[in-house]
């Protein structure tokens, strides 16, 4: 049986990676507990070893198969699989292509590799005029951008390395990871600059919670006040007014929500992406679809999620539109509380209950909240005069 699955930016610079022999030869994904290349697929994708796996890239082109060889089940949500990989077509256009380390031979015996853009007076910018820079890409074309131009400012050899998936390893792991592939495919010898990534100012603001539960009030609150006291331009992404528009035709089976969400979640993640705040309130019921909106988001800026945690017998009290009473009835199937699950988070970052504080008080959490996660670099302020009145 054969299985299809679109890549996000940083499963596809890991892939980019597997696919250059920065892992070994014949190129494969493994298991997580082997340091060697890893991949996590949606839950739904119920693949089993013996199966193969097409792999799509954001576009929709067909990249590479995956033949399965091992399949966990992830405590993060999700599935690892493990198997042999094989290009079936050449990718893409990606960002300085012909500086890429997977189409330049091993020319150097030592290098330098930076994940963040150095201050002018780094010890980096000491190092020898012919150790090239290892600029590392995280999928983030300005970041890169600049790197690129502060290199070539020095008079300095460039190549860019492909950055190891930080969604699939814990910090360490990832160090670990940045350093195998740089002496795989760059040099023999390499001092590594890695630092905290540095994120933007953009951030995704995901309240999840059961049908009732007070999200929607509560995102809607919350926009207005972040419109009027946050710099950031705010984008508000309500779970029932996404399905009128952008999600149009989509049912309610498990494949057409972790649809529903994940459009949900690559419209939050432009609006990030460009600095801004995206304001999500889906029910969004499973831990796979929420960490695939996390690891989406955390490419490009934040991610705020919020457990809109009111209990079960006060959102079937409210029941405003009388889902509850129907699904109760039969009338509806897999209806999210009732005849299907939700899976609570484990990793919010915030958990309210409306039963308990009213939605001005839920909002000053989350205000609260999102000041640790992201706060915003520039502030409005009241004290601000006027230049003239008329």
């Amino acid at each position: 049986m054969r299985h299809s699955v679109t890549f996000t930016t940083a499963q596809m610079l890991e892939l980019e990676l597997v696919l250059a022999g920065a892992w070994g030869d014949p190129p494969r994904f493994d298991l997580p507990e082997k340091h060697t290349a890893r991949v996590r697929i949606p839950e739904t994708t119920a693949v089993a070893a013996g199966e193969q796996v097409d792999v799509f890239d954001p576009e929709g082109t067909g990249i590479a198969t995956i033949t399965v060889e091992d399949v966990r089940v992830s405590d993060a949500g999700g599935r690892w699989i493990a198997g042999p990989v094989r290009a079936t077509r050449p990718f893409g256009h990606r960002s300085f292509h012909a500086l890429r380390a997977p189409l330049r031979p091993r020319a150097a015996m030592a290098a330098v590799v930076t994940d963040a853009v150095p201050e002018p007076h780094h010890e980096l910018w000491r190092t020898g005029a012919s150790i090239p820079i290892v600029l590392v890409d995280h999928g983030d074309a300005a970041a890169l951008a600049t790197a690129v131009d502060a290199a070539r400012a020095r008079g300095r050899q460039i190549v860019v390395l492909p950055a190891p998936d930080r969604g699939a390893r814990s910090e360490a792991e990832w160090r670990d990871a940045l350093a195998t592939v740089t002496r795989a495919l760059i040099a023999d010898e390499a001092t590594v600059y890695a630092t905290d990534r540095v994120r933007g100012d953009g951030v995704v603001v995901l309240l999840s919670g059961l049908s009732g539960s007070g999200k929607s009030t509560v995102a809607k609150l919350l926009a207005e006040r972040l419109t009027l006291e946050d710099p950031r331009r705010v984008t508000l992404l309500d779970g029932d007014e996404m399905r009128q528009m952008v999600s149009a035709g989509l049912g309610f089976s498990r494949e057409d929500r972790e649809l529903n969400v994940r459009r949900i979640g690559w419209i939050a993640a432009l609006a990030a992406a460009h600095g801004g705040i995206a304001i999500c309130a889906p029910i969004a019921p499973y831990t796979s679809m929420r960490a695939e909106m996390r690891e989406r988001a955390e490419e490009v800026g934040n991610f705020l999620l919020v457990h809109v945690a009111t209990p079960l017998a006060v959102c079937e009290q409210r029941d405003r539109k009388g889902l509850y009473a129907k699904a109760r009835r039969g009338e509806i199937a897999q209806f999210t509380g009732i005849s299907d699950p939700y899976e609570e988070p484990s990793d919010a970052d915030l958990v309210i209950d409306t039963s308990d504080i009213d939605p001005a008080a839920a909002v000053d959490e989350v205000v609260a909240a999102l000041e640790r996660v992201a706060p915003a670099r520039r502030t409005w302020t009241s004290q601000m005069m006027p230049e003239f009145i008329i």
